[in-house]
């Protein structure tokens, strides 16, 4: 009778110990998994929808009627990035008027801000906050389009 019990007492240890090493070989592949559709879901790689062009142009934005300077930091024909002294609120329209190095004419466009967040890259000794700003355009006037698609698009035009 005491080695039926005996025998009875080690099968439980032994199902106990089966279950704990289940339930945390169940919690690292949970673990894994999670961290596999993250790397899924980006690897580091460029996410947006069109190429964009890192390069500073200077560009006025209008608010409420008075019409302020930003610089760019990125744009592409979906939007552009500026770097601002003053924090707008998502959703704000905009009107801005961007200078290309290679046009004479200015290109006019209509946008809304799509996210702002502080600026790491605040300019050296100044006082002031930035913030990077994400516009996104809704229209051009004239061709306005055309002339940011080729400015973008076309190596060439950079490099004369």
């Amino acid at each position: 009778m005491m080695i039926l019990l005996v025998e009875i007492l080690i099968i439980a240890v032994l199902v106990m110990t089966f279950m704990a090493l289940l339930a945390d070989e169940r919690k690292k592949r949970t673990k894994n998994m999670h961290a596999l559709l993250l790397k899924g879901y980006w690897d580091g790689g460029e996410r947006r929808s069109v190429e964009r062009l890192n390069i500073t142009i200077e560009v006025r934005y209008a608010l409420n009627g008075t019409s302020n300077p930003a610089k760019s930091a990125d744009i592409s024909t979906k939007g552009i990035r500026l770097l601002m002294d003053e924090r707008l609120e998502k959703g704000t329209p905009l009107k801005l008027e961007m200078k290309l190095p290679t046009e004479k004419d200015i290109i006019k466009a209509s946008g809304q801000v799509a996210w702002v967040s502080e600026a790491i890259e605040n300019e050296k000794g100044s006082p002031k906050r930035l913030f990077n700003t994400g516009i996104k355009f809704f229209s051009f006037s004239g061709p306005g389009e055309k002339k940011l698609f080729d400015f973008i698009y076309n190596p060439q035009i950079l490099a004369d």
